[in-house]
This record gives C-alpha cells, structure tokens and sequence, in this order.
C-alpha cells in the first residue's frame, strides 16, 4: 500500500473544506459527500490517476446545458 492510500480520503476532504471555509459539522449530506469525493479525487491525483480523479466526480459536475 502506497502513502497516498494509506490516507484517509474523509479527513482530506474535510480539510480541503476547513482551508476555504467550509464548515462540514453544519453542510449538507450532498455537500458533505461532494467534499469527502474531493478528498478522494485528490488522492487519486497523487496517484497519479486523472481517470480515476475525473470518475470519482463525475456524480458533482454541474449540468450545462
């Protein structure tokens, strides 16, 4: 296992959110997801993985039309 999945991705979303002043305890659930996914994503880059990054937030990009 790799340092960058030894990481928990909940904890770097939920510090990702704290640095721009987001405070989690108060979001939504959805909103709570989408910066746990980031969490997620980030590690994936650090991977290397822009696939697995992209994939991983697909479920939050907004809708253009």
């Amino acid at each position: 296992m790799s340092a960058a999945e030894a990481i928990d991705h909940v904890a770097v979303g939920h510090e990702l959110a704290r640095k721009v002043g987001i405070n989690l305890d108060k979001a939504r659930p959805r909103t709570r997801r989408m910066w746990e996914a980031r969490g997620l994503a980030v590690i994936a880059l650090a991977r290397g993985d822009l696939e697995e990054a992209k994939k991983i937030m697909r479920p939050f990009a907004r809708k253009r039309p």
